[in-house]
């Protein structure tokens, strides 16, 4: 029964370090993606701004 009991222990830590490290990387993907998805569009507007587009004037 010992046995059993150390197993289902193991499991658990296991699962609960696997989570833990899986939070952790997943904030920090999704932090990178994130900004540089900001840099991007900031980039894109800026551009914009320099340069009107004349079609969506006329709209």
């Amino acid at each position: 029964m010992d046995s059993g009991r150390s197993r289902i222990m193991a499991f658990s830590l296991g699962a609960a370090i696997g989570s833990a490290v899986g939070l952790i990387l997943g904030s920090l993907l999704t932090y990178w993606i994130g900004d540089e998805t900001i840099r991007s569009i900031r980039g894109s507007l800026q551009r914009q701004a320099d340069q009107p587009n004349f079609e969506n004037l006329l709209q």
